[in-house]
């Protein structure tokens, strides 16, 4: 063997010192790079990893609040929530879902087949949970629970119901499944009643399993207490039905106000429906006419003109005017009255709803006047009543008015009302010329009985107390000795005014001669 020189043996040491420190570079670099990597994602991705890690492995369900109570004005419940029991499934628990499909579907009135397919393909996408059944009553629930099948959990919630079935549906509305305001006071005051909705969390396993779950509890909503009396609203739902019947109408709308207030006491529509089980109603049954309908008052509508002529000192209830035999042309427009009335007293005129005096009235008050006392009344505005789906009627600007028009709108044509708007009309003159806005709320109560929100409706005056007192006893006469004698009560003192307005026929665009609104 040939020996090796010096300066071989001198140069290993070198080359080992080096092949040390590059390896032991590499490993410092290494562990500084997986420190660097540590440090990282648990400062600058902690809250990300986190969450994602949450995610993975926790689900939630949202479980509804418990709704406040809507009350009557003498604190009668009109509408609760009370405590039902929803079903859901953890699809990985299921060993057999034929089987499952098969015990399931009939007591929860589902197609086995179709519960089947849907079970097994929440199994397939790993879904944590699959509701099945929502707000079951008592009966159903002792039913399910009795199988103690696997992977099927229960929780409470809550359902809304209506002790009085269709008393005042129009006015509470109804909620839908979960227990969101679909129509009345509940949508229209849904976030103050609806409260704080809960959750149920679910923990899971890496195999998706659930091994624990704690509930986030709901926080139940507000309370409304209504201006509405049961008691009278029911005998005004009565009297509507009756009188719908008799004439054989296809609907009917009844309010009843005091005009002292605003306050509405009963608020009555014809057809109706069971909010209970409002999804089985047809959408006419729904439709809040008393606020949703206009229509062209006729004769009721006398009252904006006597009242501005009145006001405006142009006529005193016992001056005369000629009626001219029942009948009068403006701009080419021949307008008839119902009979052939000759000389009237105002009051008289009023009393037989003469058309021909009120449009003379009304030319005298003139049009930029008439739009004023039109607008004072409140006609053309919302009125702000607290439901949704108002309109606000139909009142034209003066602009766009015909030569013709004032023979049309002082009798109650050629604008378009809804019967709040008229019933308020009517409580003006009732409280001594004082618009008060109608309403439907007294106050609204937090979940310990706190007062919240008291109502404090708008109010301004539109006629004189005299004027307002005036027309009143001329309202009193239409009941005495008009068109409105039926209205007399034994012992009281009645006032108003009738109308019977033509509807118009959509086939030929004009007023129908076989179809009438009447209203008083």
């Amino acid at each position: 063997m040939r020996p090796r020189s010096a300066a071989s043996i001198k140069a290993r040491p070198d080359t080992s010192h080096r092949r040390v420190f590059i390896v032991a570079s590499v490993l410092v670099f290494w562990m500084f790079a997986i420190t660097a990597r540590i440090v990282y994602l648990q400062t600058v991705q902690h809250d990300w990893l986190h969450e994602r890690a949450r995610v993975q492995q926790q689900d939630s369900l949202d479980t509804s609040p418990l709704r406040g109570l809507v009350l009557d004005r003498e604190g009668r419940e009109l509408a609760r929530s009370v405590d039902t029991e929803s079903f859901f499934i953890v699809p990985a628990e299921i060993s057999d879902v034929a089987r499952m499909s098969a015990q399931l579907a009939p007591l929860v009135g589902a197609d086995a087949r179709t519960l089947q397919e849907r079970l097994r393909e929440a199994k397939e996408r790993n879904r944590k949970f699959v509701w099945i059944a929502r707000k079951l009553d008592e009966v159903q629930a002792e039913r399910i629970n009795a199988l103690k099948l696997e992977g099927v959990y229960s929780l409470k919630e809550p359902k809304r119901r209506y002790p009085n079935g269709s008393l005042a549906a129009h006015v509470l509305g109804f909620v839908g499944l979960d227990e969101v305001g679909l129509a009345g006071v509940e949508q229209f005051y849904d976030e103050r009643v609806r409260g704080l909705a809960g959750k149920v969390f679910i923990e899971t396993d890496a195999r998706r399993r659930p091994y624990s779950s704690f509930e986030q509890s709901a926080r139940p909503g507000q309370s409304v207490v209504l201006t509405i009396d049961q008691v009278i609203q029911y005998r005004t739902e009565q009297a509507l039905a009756g009188a719908v019947e008799r004439a054989h109408a296809k609907s009917g709308t009844a309010i009843v106000l005091d005009p002292r207030t605003g306050e509405i006491l009963a608020l009555a529509n014809a057809p109706t429906f069971d909010p209970n089980n409002a999804r089985n109603s047809s959408a006419e049954a729904r439709a809040n006419q008393a606020l949703q309908n206009i229509y062209e008052p006729g004769s009721t509508f006398k009252i904006v003109a006597y009242s501005a002529a009145i006001e405006k000192g142009l006529v005193k209830p016992d001056d005369h005017i000629d009626c001219q035999m029942g009948s009068i042309t403006v701009a080419g427009r021949l307008v008839h009255d119902h009979h052939a009335f000759g000389s009237l007293t105002i009051a008289e005129a009023l009393a037989k709803s003469s058309n021909v005096a009120a449009i003379k009235l009304g030319l005298r008050v003139g049009d930029r006047e008439m739009y004023d006392y039109m607008k004072r009344f409140g006609f053309g505005s919302r009125t702000g009543v607290e439901l949704p789906g108002e309109t606000a009627g139909l009142v034209r600007a003066v602009a766009r008015w015909q030569p013709s028009s004032m023979g049309s709108i002082a009798i109650g044509q050629e604008v378009g009302v809804t019967p709040v708007q008229m019933a308020a009309a009517f409580g003006t003159l009732a409280n001594d010329g004082v618009r008060i806005a109608p309403h439907l709320v007294r106050e609204i109560r937090a979940d310990d009985g706190s007062v919240v929100f008291q109502a404090s409706p708008e109010q301004h005056r539109v006629v004189s107390v005299e004027t307002a007192r005036t027309l009143r006893g001329m309202l009193e006469g239409v009941t005495l000795n008009g068109t409105a004698k039926l209205a007399q009560l034994n012992g009281y003192t009645a006032a108003g005014k009738t109308g019977t307005a033509q509807k118009i026929d959509p086939a030929t665009k004009t007023y129908s001669k076989t179809k009438y609104i009447g209203s008083f």
